[in-house]
């Protein structure tokens, strides 16, 4: 079964201001956070050092309004077992723009350093993922020079920013072999990455879609993650989704299973340490934008959850949801919450 993940076309239309609450680690066996002050209302984060963790439980929020109703809910994402969240801002802003200054996604941009003191002091851990996917633009690029030196600019500021944070995770570019084809893909990734060794000093993920199903010429090709060359990265990250206009359990068990075998092979022939999944998928059509899978409802988007942690526990070093409170996918306040929590235990 072919698979392209197709992530929710969200808005990115907060500036700045984030909520000052602070949030609070969701795994009781993982390690405390390691500083040398106590949390305090100006949010600064002093001598803290990023946390090892042995299997990252992770929330994916891939826009700043929900950053904010997630530092309300710190109690709630500790009940619910996760341990780490992932933050995506956006790239090539300006030169997306012709040159001109996009305002709401630099304020965006410029709000991720902050965000990460608040996890970090709540002891959450942090996954930095820049990526392309912003409202009004078709996340592929063409992989032109210009492009490519303006992108490795805005990858190794974030790789330099992730370091000083200490933020645990970091990926050059969020599903970079559907953003820039298979073969432009590898190139950029093989020239970038020591660059980025030198800034950053955490653990590296090469994030990709698996099975870009498309046609000769366009960017990627079947299995194209099979053909990418992954050292130097510490993990290899699947994002997956169910497609099509029905939803399947069994054949979603076997795919995803058979997807996870795939990677696993490809972590062991690049020496990484393991492999990472994300999983997301729509419970209900939101606003008038089309998107690309079934609507599972209530129900149904609980039971996906269930089946992914089932098939994947075992099988991988962590496991991502995507969304927390996003509009027609989001777990908060949803059956798929609990499926969530109890999948940990």
């Amino acid at each position: 079964m072919d698979f392209r993940t197709k992530k929710s076309l969200f808005s990115l239309l907060a500036i700045c201001g984030l909520s000052a609450a602070a949030l609070v680690a969701g795994c009781g066996d993982e390690p405390t956070v390691q500083t040398a002050t106590e949390k305090t209302q100006s949010s600064t984060v002093s001598a803290y050092r990023r946390q090892q963790i042995s299997f990252f439980k992770g929330i994916d929020e891939p826009s700043s309004d929900e950053w904010e109703e997630m530092a309300n809910k710190d109690e709630r994402l500790k009940h619910d077992g996760f341990n780490i969240v992932t933050l995506s801002p956006p790239v090539l802003i300006t030169e997306r723009a012709g040159g001109q200054p996009r305002v709401i996604l630099e304020g965006v941009a410029g709000s991720v350093t902050g965000t990460i003191d608040e996890l970090h002091l709540g002891g959450l851990a942090v996954f930095v993922s820049p990526t392309t996917e912003v409202a009004g633009f078709d996340p592929r690029l063409d992989a032109s020079e210009a492009t490519l030196r303006q992108l490795t600019e805005d990858t190794l500021q974030w790789a330099a920013t992730a370091e000083e944070k200490q933020a645990e995770l970091f990926s050059p570019l969020t599903e970079y072999n559907l953003v820039l084809g298979t073969d432009a893909a590898n190139k950029w990734s093989m020239e970038i990455l020591p660059q980025i060794r030198e800034k950053y000093r955490g653990e590296l993920v090469a994030r990709v879609v698996p099975d870009i199903n498309t046609t000769v010429g366009s960017a990627g090709a079947v299995h194209d993650f099979e053909l990418l060359d992954f050292r130097g990265y510490d993990y290899l990250m699947l994002d997956i989704e169910p497609h099509g206009e029905s939803f399947d359990p069994a054949r979603f068990d076997m795919a995803v299973d058979e997807l996870i075998k795939r990677a696993n092979a490809v972590a062991r022939r690049d020496g990484l340490k393991g492999v990472l999944v994300e999983f997301g998928a729509w419970r209900e059509a939101v606003g008038v934008e089309p998107f690309d899978g079934p609507e599972l409802g209530e129900g149904g988007q609980a039971i996906l959850a269930e089946r992914m942690i089932h098939v994947s526990l075992r099988q991988t070093k962590g496991i991502f949801w995507l969304g927390w409170t996003l509009p027609g996918r989001g777990a908060l306040d949803h059956m798929v919450e609990a499926s969530l929590r109890l999948g940990w235990q």
